[in-house]
């Protein structure tokens, strides 16, 4: 059975990758779809992908795709498949169990939790986004692969807030 883990992963954190590699070894291939449109995204939907990407090259069988619109659409148009999902704490779990029972009435997918692993349960988007536009270091909260491009491209858009801010 094919597992999509979708979201907006603005950015990709070593928590999402946590749970890519642990659905990697329940279900063997993963695909990863980052949503286009959702009307908080910081960063385009390809600085998305890329930083996707990069943060999963070292891992087998995964593929990385963008979708617009509805992910109950995007999940039928992959045929039988399962939703990943991972969950940090109970209000992750109570927001995601919503959202499973809303998956499976639209698009008739379960989806699979995964609690996340303890060393990254403090890991957010969130957290990461701040941290860059403070030029922090983002050790330990993005993939190796992908820390030199999430802090431009957040830090970045921390720069041209404060820019704007000075003009005014």
């Amino acid at each position: 059975m094919k597992a999509v883990f979708a979201g907006t992963f603005d950015p990709f954190t070593v928590g999402h990758a946590d749970i890519v590699e642990r659905a990697l070894a329940v279900f063997g291939g993963v695909t990863v779809a980052v949503a286009e449109q959702t009307g908080k995204n910081t960063a385009s939907v390809a600085d998305r992908v890329d930083i996707v990407k990069r943060s999963v090259s070292t891992m087998r069988n995964v593929s990385v795709v963008s979708f617009d619109g509805l992910l109950s659409d995007f999940v039928k148009s992959c045929g039988d498949c399962v939703l990943v999902r991972g969950v940090r704490n109970n209000r992750d779990l109570d927001y995601e169990r919503e959202l499973a029972s809303v998956y499976k009435r639209l698009c008739g997918s379960d989806t699979v939790f995964f609690v996340s692993s303890p060393s990254v349960a403090d890991v957010s988007s969130t957290v990461v986004r701040e941290l860059a536009a403070l030029g922090a270091p983002l050790d330990g909260f993005v993939a190796d692969e992908a820390k030199a491009i999430a802090a431009e491209i957040y830090g970045r858009r921390s720069s041209e807030k404060e820019q704007s801010c000075k003009n005014i």
